[in-house]
């Protein structure tokens, strides 16, 4: 059984090093005055390079607060990006932008750097395993050994990925209720699971490779990267 993937692990341990180093946890943010645009460091930095306003730093800032306070032991690891238990983890797009991407200088918690080779899908919904980044036409991307979702079609929006089996991680905020989409990209014949608000599994994706472009979500509460 594959308990925990070392991807899993990898991420956790990144966070513990930021948590030493004085980045803000969920703990934190729950007993801090709410944010305002002027954020601290060392998210600040980004948010100005980024271009964002007040409205639009202050925006992003109570999302991130409220996926904080969704899922014990979360903590913000750069302006828009957040890791969370078992080393799943949300990237969120800038206010104004449609889809999400890592800051230049962020940690990155297996989001699919930009310099990666570009594997594109193609539109029949499945292909073969070869260890590599897959990207939609956009430029989201699935980095190797993980299950990556999109709030929107062909990767648009809010991504949350996940990698431990035996884990229903739920999705970021109160559910999507979207059209949205998925690629999995885990180890060569490792399912992915999409469950209901019982637990219950209503979809089983085929094995890597696979992807859908036009999923709906509405149904789907939890996922799970793998049950081995």
């Amino acid at each position: 059984m594959r308990s925990r993937s070392l991807k899993a692990l990898a991420v956790m341990a990144t966070v513990a090093a930021i948590g030493t180093a004085g980045v803000g946890t969920a703990n934190a943010a729950s007993q801090a005055a709410p944010h305002t645009a002027t954020q601290a460091a060392p998210f600040a930095t980004q948010v100005r390079e980024a271009g964002l306003n007040t409205t639009q730093a202050a925006a992003l800032q109570s999302k991130v607060d409220q996926i904080l306070h969704q899922y014990t032991g979360a903590k913000q690891v750069a302006a828009n990006e957040i890791a969370l238990p078992h080393g799943s983890s949300v990237l969120l797009p800038l206010p104004g932008q449609k889809y999400a991407r890592v800051l230049p200088g962020a940690v990155n918690l297996g989001f699919a750097p930009a310099n990666a080779t570009r594997v594109t899908p193609n539109s029949s919904g499945t292909g073969n395993p070869d260890s590599g980044t897959y990207f939609w036409p956009n430029g989201s991307g699935c980095t190797y050994e993980y299950f990556c979702m999109w709030q929107g079609q062909e990767g648009a929006g809010e991504q949350f990925n996940v990698s431990t089996c035996n884990e229903d991680q739920e999705l970021p905020g109160s559910g999507w209720n979207t059209d949205g989409s998925w690629i999995n990209n885990q180890t060569p014949g490792t399912d992915a699971y999409l469950l209901n608000s019982g637990h219950g599994v209503i979809y089983t994706t085929p094995p890597p490779m696979s992807w859908n472009n036009d999923y709906n979500w509405q149904p789907v509460w939890y996922a799970d990267a793998c049950n081995h």
